[in-house]
C-alpha cells in the first residue's frame, strides 16, 4: 500500500512538471491582433520601422502604422490622443512634457555635412554658429574656397532643426543670406550632395549619399565621442506615450528599450540609449 502511494505521488509530480514546462512564457507568447499608430520625427521614423519589423516577426498579428510629420506633430498627437506613440528627436519643453511619458530609445549625433570635394575638414562651434546666423557667408573665411556658402536647414517642425537651433544657435533663428530649407533628412543629404557650396546637418543614421562629414572643434561625430561628451551636437531620440496609449503600444516601447531592441538600434547606425 505504501509503495502504491509513492508511485501515485510521483505520477502527480511528473504531470504537474509537464504542465509547467508546456506553459509558454509571457515574453515569447505572440500578441493577439492589433494596430499601433505613430507620428512625429522624420529622423526617428526609419528606426521605428526597423524595430517595428522585428516586433511584427515576434507578433505577426500586429500592424504598425508609422507616419512622420516632425517632432512637434508627434508631441501634439500624443496630447490629442490621435496616435499611440509619438516620436521626437529633441528634448521636450516643460509645457510640452506635461502628461507625456518620454522613453529614450537612442542618442543621436547631429553631423555637419558638406559637398564631397569641399576642402574644409574642421570648423569651430563658434564658426558654425556664425555661418548659420549669416555672420560668415563665404567658405574662404573658414579655410575653404572663395565661394558663397549655401546654408541648408530643416523646417520648423523638425526635431533636428529644434535641437540644432538650441544647441548651436542658442535658440536663435538661422539668418544666412543664402538659406535653403529641406523637408526631410533625405532632402538635406540630396541638396548637399548636389551643391558644392552647401553645408547641412543630418542625424547619425542618414549618411546614404556620397557626402563629407566635417569635425567640430577637431572632433568627428561617432558613438564614442557622443558618449564621452567630446562631440557637442547630440540629442535624445524619444518615443512618447500618453494616457490614451493602448497597452499594445506600451509593449512595443518595452521591446525598443530591451537588450534586443537596443542591439537593433546599434545595428541601424544609431547610438543606443543604454
Amino acid at each position: 500500500m505504501r509503495r502504491r502511494f509513492v508511485i501515485i505521488g510521483l505520477m502527480v509530480l511528473v504531470t504537474a512538471c509537464s504542465r509547467v514546462a508546456a506553459t509558454p512564457q509571457p515574453a515569447t507568447k505572440p500578441l493577439s491582433s492589433g494596430r499601433v499608430t505613430f507620428a512625429g520625427s522624420t529622423t526617428l521614423q526609419p528606426l521605428a520601422h526597423e524595430l517595428g519589423q522585428i516586433f511584427q516577426e515576434r507578433h505577426p498579428g500586429v500592424e504598425m502604422d508609422i507616419a512622420a510629420g516632425g517632432s512637434t506633430v508627434g508631441i501634439q498627437a500624443i496630447h490629442d490622443g490621435t496616435v499611440d506613440i509619438g516620436m521626437a528627436s529633441r528634448s521636450l519643453k516643460p509645457e510640452e512634457a506635461e502628461g507625456i511619458a518620454q522613453h529614450q530609445a537612442a542618442v543621436d549625433v547631429i553631423a555637419m555635412v558638406v559637398y564631397k570635394s569641399n576642402p574644409v575638414e574642421d570648423i569651430t562651434l563658434e564658426q558654425l554658429r556664425d555661418i548659420y546666423l549669416g555672420k560668415i557667408a563665404n567658405w574662404s573665411e573658414v579655410g575653404g574656397e572663395d565661394q558663397p556658402i549655401t546654408v541648408v536647414v530643416r523646417g520648423k517642425n523638425s526635431g533636428t532643426r529644434g535641437a540644432f537651433d538650441e544647441i548651436v544657435l542658442d535658440g536663435q533663428e538661422p539668418s544666412s543670406p543664402n538659406l535653403q530649407t529641406a523637408v526631410a533628412a533625405s532632402d538635406v543629404a540630396a541638396m548637399v550632395s548636389e551643391d558644392r557650396n552647401a553645408i547641412g546637418y543630418l542625424g547619425f543614421g542618414h549618411f546614404e549619399l556620397d557626402i563629407k562629414v566635417i569635425a567640430i572643434d577637431n572632433v568627428l561625430p561617432s558613438e564614442e565621442t557622443a558618449k564621452d561628451g567630446s562631440y557637442p551636437v547630440v540629442r535624445p531620440l524619444l518615443f512618447l506615450t500618453g494616457p490614451l496609449t493602448q497597452p499594445l503600444a506600451d509593449t512595443f516601447v518595452e521591446f525598443a528599450l530591451s537588450d534586443e531592441g537596443q542591439q537593433i538600434v546599434a545595428a541601424s547606425g544609431w547610438v543606443p540609449a543604454k
